[in-house]
């Protein structure tokens, strides 16, 4: 923001006072604001006023630590207000290193009592800084800035070689008369201003419930702290706290401070709610102390407008805890939600698990660990993952030792209660991961030293193993179809390539995926038998485990018939008939094939006789680079009876440089939207492979059809060549 642009050059405001850096000036701030403004300003307008000036002064006094100097000018529309600090350093920029020295009370500290509220008794305004229960502790580095700009109609700040000023103006309609604007008002000069007291004889302002929209600019904690600020307004007191138990139950927290505090033993100590010892107390410390035990009003305190007050404090802390706990509620369904989403979407084993171990940190835990059983070998760990990075390694090694503590759990762990423990010198727990009446591993989850896990979060990280549980398991039986994929489709395809004289041979396949399953049902074989070579390349109707049974009985029929010797008429109808006889009722089982006798090398051609048996047409390259469609079609196996089968052979010679490539139909059927590749591009893709090798034109066929594809392929991929030997 920028320097008040209505401001000129008007000088110094009618109303000032400077006020020292001590826990009292907060509170002579409210005074001085409500002498110049009360009957001048509407009250909401006033309680607006009274808020801002005290958290611009507190933030002068606890993050400046030097004097304060507050300005108000009555304005027709309202009135503006400014408060100035003494630091050179501009906002956002840097905090003082060393408070200004400020005397300090001689009385001791007692507030070490069992109550558990941390000594706040005789601070100077160096210890509030530093100490959880002190002004630096209930205040974020800003939080006046926010409020301004929520409340203010307009704000801004102004730097000086000397300090800065924030100024905000606030509007009230109100104001029945210009008699108290500032050109009407006299004018004062700065003061310095010490601790103020109410006199005996001035009416006092009676503390009020914060108006709506003020509110909802503040925390619960914030509203209470104007109530108590608007309750030591009336009241001879020298300040005031409110506490209540921390969430552990242990701990006590101070919610709001204000003024000079002292000895508990000298406060006069209110329940916010007579009926409910859980919400809090709120201490007040007399003027006179010695009046503190009585319990009458001697110390001049109104004790039904305390007490009133009290409640008020209560409602907004009550209201506050139940915003936090549905916010908290809405959080971790929310976390839930999406760790399922991340965990349901991956069925990879590794990722699944490094990806559970990542989930907690550091959200809910600092660190956290998954141990798999496998193969009966007990838990071991799988993923280890930390908030800190560089302590990854140490603790993974400990996570893992024989004879620690975590290990010792991790073993012992049963059912599916959460079991609590110590490790790494911290809290931790351990959860059993089953699913499907199958105990799966353990995750183990902890925290540093000091930060217990509360019972919510116990029960949500209970539940996110449960859910956890049934992704991992997901995974692994879908690892297990994997490895059992490529253990049939190995089986299903030459481990090798043989060596033939003269001829250079070379391969290319790729499964279509079937429901996790990549087992194809495309396959070729290369057989030796007594008079030659057979070549053989087949494409089995359907995908997956089927697919790959009809493979294995077209493969065991080639490999036996071929290795005897037997016409490729006659291997091609035993295997038509061998079909026929396996399929089940309404199940039938066919297949297309290209099979080719080779008969060895001579004067460097090889002679081959091609039968198709409804497979598509090889591609021949040619020693000049040409590429054209060869073969005639037959009949399709495992459909017809022996007597209307045909299968044409087709006599080729291949000349040296000649290459013979034999494909399934999954590379003429890749698609790009509707368009198929076809076997034009294929012939041009084949006749682009001029002069490379048998493997080399494998390759490229592939990936040709993979790239007009966009890397998804439908349908599975088989690529044979036979190349004659230049």
């Amino acid at each position: 923001m920028n320097a008040d642009p209505a401001a000129g050059d008007r000088g110094a405001p009618p109303h000032s006072v400077a006020l020292p850096p001590t826990a009292d000036s907060p509170r002579s701030a409210r005074r001085f604001v409500q002498d110049v403004l009360r009957g001048r300003l509407g009250e909401d307008t006033l309680d607006s006023a009274l808020l801002l000036v005290t958290e611009l002064v507190t933030n002068v006094v606890v993050h400046a630590g030097t004097m304060a100097t507050v300005g108000i000018a009555l304005e027709p529309a309202g009135v503006r207000v400014s408060v100035s600090d003494r630091h050179p350093v501009r906002i956002g920029v840097g905090r003082r290193e060393t408070p200004a020295p400020r005397p300090r009370p001689t009385a001791p500290g007692d507030l070490g009592d069992p109550d558990g509220l941390e000594s706040l008794d005789g601070l100077g305004l160096e210890d509030l800084d530093s100490r959880p229960g002190g002004l630096d502790g209930l205040r974020e580095d800003g939080r006046g800035l926010a409020l301004v700009d929520a409340l203010a109609s307009s704000w801004g700040t102004e730097h000086v070689a000397g300090g800065k000023t924030v100024w905000f103006r606030l509007s009230d309609t109100t104001r029945a008369s210009p008699a108290g604007s500032a050109s009407a008002a006299p004018a004062a000069p700065a003061q310095v201003g010490g601790p103020t007291r109410q006199p005996a004889s001035a009416p006092l302002r009676l503390p009020r419930l914060i108006a709506r929209d003020t509110a909802r600019a503040l925390s619960a904690e914030g509203e209470v702290s104007e109530l108590l600020a608007q309750l030591l307004d009336t009241l001879p007191a020298d300040g005031g706290l409110v506490r209540r138990p921390a969430q552990d139950g242990v701990r006590t927290e101070t919610v709001a401070t204000m003024g000079r505090t002292g000895p508990s033993a000298a406060a006069r100590v209110f329940r916010l709610d007579p009926t409910q010892e859980s919400l809090g107390e709120l201490l007040l410390w007399p003027s006179a102390p010695a009046a503190a035990a009585t319990t009458t009003a001697a110390d001049g305190f109104d004790i039904e407008r305390v007490q009133l007050v009290s409640r008020w404090m209560a409602l907004a802390l009550g209201g506050g805890d139940m915003r936090r706990a549905e916010e908290r509620r809405i959080g971790m369904l929310s976390f839930l939600a999406e760790a399922s989403d991340m965990l349901a979407g991956s069925l990879d084993l590794t990722r699944s698990l490094a990806l559970l171990a990542r989930l907690p940190v550091p959200r809910l835990a600092q660190w956290c660990a998954v141990y798999l059983n496998r193969d009966g070998a007990g838990p071991t760990l799988q993923a280890f993952g930390h908030a800190e990075e560089s302590e990854t390694a140490t603790l993974t090694r400990a996570a893992v030792d024989p004879d620690g503590p975590l290990m010792a759990a991790v073993r012992a762990a049963r059912g599916d209660k959460v079991q609590t423990m110590t490790a790494f010198g911290g809290p931790a727990l351990v959860v059993v991961l089953q699913a499907r009446r199958r105990v799966l591993g353990v995750l183990a989850l902890g925290r540093a030293a000091g930060h217990t896990f509360l019972a919510d979060e116990i029960d949500l990280l209970a539940d996110l193993a449960r859910r956890a549980s049934f992704a991992v398991d997901n995974a692994r039986l879908y690892s297990r179809q994997v490895e059992l994929a490529s253990t049939l489709q190995a089986g299903l395809r030459p481990p090798a390539l043989p060596d033939i004289p003269g001829i250079d041979l070379g391969s290319a396949y790729g499964a279509a995926r079937s429901a996790g399953l990549d087992v194809g049902g495309d396959f070729f074989d290369l057989i030796s038998g007594p008079n030659g070579w057979t070549i053989a390349i087949g494409d089995v109707c359907g995908k997956g485990a089927e697919a790959a049974t009809v493979t294995g009985v077209a493969r065991a029929v080639l490999r036996l018939l071929a290795g005897r010797g037997a016409d490729l008429q006659e291997l091609l109808q035993e295997l038509n008939r061998a079909l026929r006889d396996t399929a089940t009722a309404g199940n039938a089982r066919f297949c297309t094939v290209a099979a080719a006798s080779m008969l060895p090398v001579e004067g460097g051609e090889a002679l081959l006789r091609l039968h198709l048996a409804g497979h598509p047409q090889p591609v021949l390259l040619h020693q000049d680079g040409s590429a054209t469609l060869v073969g005639r079609s037959g009949t399709l196996l495992g459909v017809l009876d022996d007597d209307e089968l045909s299968f044409p052979v087709l006599e080729l010679r291949l000349r040296a440089g000649e290459s013979l490539v034999l494909y399934t139909d999954g590379v003429v059927e890749a698609r790009q939207g509707r368009e198929l590749f076809g076997e034009q591009r294929l012939v041009e893709a084949v006749a682009g492979c001029a002069g490379l090798s048998a493997q080399g034109v494998a390759d490229r066929l592939r990936s040709a059809a993979e790239r007009f594809a966009g890397g998804n392929l439908r349908d599975d991929v088989a690529i044979l060549v036979a190349r004659v030997a230049e």
